[in-house]
């Protein structure tokens, strides 16, 4: 039985766990084991940490990086051969049952992936909402297979009345699984059987904490959180089959630049930032 590799970046709202931290845990989509390595800046983002100056909790490329040079023997077992690296965004729109009635609920971050055709074309092509839609049976304009093959059924869907942006607590641990079948379903098409031969799938799904955040100039604080957002998730995405250290190594350079004036990050221009050959 073949086993595959997923890293995770993401906030609350793409996981079973409301507080922050690395979870270490496996996954069985049909016949094949995986191992995920989640890491989960609840409140947070990629870049911004829990108010955008301090250590702790940490941003999800913070944990990231502590998750690629820490001492757990079955990550540092997969990462041993610095394997390729490929990478998958979760769509930023509709990504809350919000938005069917309210519309989009983090239009920021939705135009913000747009300016980038690299983001854009590396997106799953499908929703969160779309997977809802087919785990509650709902009426579909579009169908995506990947999602079509879903076979859990709950009338109520995944989130709550009270709290519609996160997972309900009873069926939270469900929900993420069958959202990271999806994407597993859609990373195997992409990128064929190289993921069963030992390169591993980098997830990015943050990014919806840093609505409201500055893109253009610099805030009180010398930041610009959504900018330094967008232009993290693109330079990650232009290393799109690179090697684990060229990821860490960008991944340690993002966090330098965080640390800082983000003047770095609104001199780069989204749509300038292209893939970077291995």
């Amino acid at each position: 039985m073949s086993s595959e590799f997923i890293m995770v970046l993401s906030d609350s709202l793409f996981s079973a766990y409301k507080k922050w931290g690395i979870r270490l845990r496996s996954l069985k989509d049909g016949h094949t084991n995986v191992q995920v390595c989640h890491c989960v800046a609840s409140g947070c983002s990629l870049m911004m940490p829990w108010d955008g100056r301090k250590k702790s909790p940490q941003s999800a490329i913070a944990m990231a990086v502590h998750a690629l040079e820490g001492n757990n023997k079955e990550v540092q077992q997969k990462l041993a051969h610095d394997p390729v690296v490929r990478v998958m965004l979760v769509k930023a729109a509709c990504s809350t049952a919000s938005c069917r009635e309210n519309g989009e609920q983090y239009p920021e971050l939705v135009a913000g992936r747009r300016r980038s055709r690299l983001m854009s074309r590396l997106e799953t092509p499908w929703s969160i909402c779309d997977l809802e839609d087919v785990v509650q049976q709902r009426p579909r304009k579009r169908k995506f297979s990947d999602v079509e093959a879903c076979k859990m059924r709950l009338k109520d869907g995944f989130y709550g009345i009270k709290d519609d942006m996160h997972f309900r607590h009873d069926v939270a641990k469900q929900a993420e699984d069958e959202i990271l079948k999806a994407i597993r379903r859609t990373a195997s098409v992409r990128y064929g059987d190289s993921l069963k031969n030992g390169e591993i799938l980098l997830v990015l799904a943050a990014g919806w904490n840093v609505t409201g955040y500055s893109y253009s100039c610099l805030d009180s604080a010398g930041k610009a959180f959504l900018r330094a957002e967008l232009v993290a998730a693109a330079e990650l995405c232009a290393l799109n089959g690179h090697r684990v250290s060229a990821f860490r190594d960008k991944m340690h350079e993002l966090l330098r630049r965080n640390r800082g004036s983000h003047k770095w990050f609104l001199r780069k221009s989204l749509h300038k930032i292209r893939p970077q050959q291995p």
